[in-house]
């Protein structure tokens, strides 16, 4: 009983939450299913849509809380899309694609055929092909791909991980790369472009102004090329 009242209460106190902001930002409160593709809104249950709309300065988020369903008939196309292109190659990029308005927010646990555009997830994402996220903070799984420009977390894909900076663990079977790492890297080749510090574990580990140890076939960092095992704890 006790149980029950409590999930009353938590269901109670995110609605007037989200009905407070909802007056302030003008914002269309939406449940218990309603399709993400309807701007400026907050989704309390199930989202649901076909196409994921890109960054903007719009500032018309749609947001979900609970779960997000995606079935986008271009995800089977995604090699024709540019693969890493989408992703920011130096800090400036960075700092401009963060600091613009995103067009949805996942709270909860986002599905999709993948292709995910201009989103930032706030929990769970599982992708059958791939993803490309603004931020992922939990849990990011995709089946082939796997980019986002900064992901808090756990990032798995079956080929490869790539962001701008990674707080956590990323874990793939061919390739990870990375601007900038805080902690570990585990696939057949580790990359880490720019700095950052942690554990590479795979066949080829490369790390630029990197603090900590690689294990592997061939390690190379700022000091020196090793097998097996090599580190760098100072510049």
């Amino acid at each position: 009983m006790k149980n029950y009242i409590l999930i009353v209460f938590v269901f109670l106190f995110s609605c007037h939450l989200i009905a407070q902001e909802e007056i302030k930002e003008k914002r269309k409160f939406r449940f218990p299913i309603w399709s993400y593709h309807d701007t400026s809104s907050d989704i309390l249950g199930v989202s649901v849509g076909l196409i994921p709309e890109t960054i903007s300065n719009s500032k018309k988020t749609s947001r979900t809380f609970g779960l997000r369903v995606e079935a986008d008939p271009t995800s089977a196309l995604f090699f024709l899309f540019g693969g890493g292109d989408n992703l920011a190659n130096n800090i400036e990029q960075y700092g401009k694609v963060m600091n613009t308005e995103i067009n949805q927010k996942v709270y909860g646990l986002n599905i999709s055929s993948g292709n995910i555009n201009g989103v930032d997830l706030y929990g769970v994402s599982i992708n059958t092909l791939m993803q490309f996220s603004r931020k992922s903070n939990g849990i990011s799984i995709a089946g082939f791909l796997n980019q986002t420009e900064r992901a808090n977390g756990i990032l798995v894909a079956g080929g490869g991980n790539q962001s701008f900076i990674s707080n956590g663990l990323i874990v793939s079977f061919f390739n990870n790369e990375t601007q900038v790492l805080k902690g570990i890297q585990m696939a057949a080749q580790n990359h880490v472009l720019a700095g950052g510090y942690g554990i590479q574990i795979g066949l080829w580990n490369q790390a630029k102004n990197f603090r900590g140890v690689q294990l592997g076939l061939w390690n190379k960092n700022d000091k020196r090329s090793l097998p097996l095992i090599n580190w760098q704890f100072k510049g």
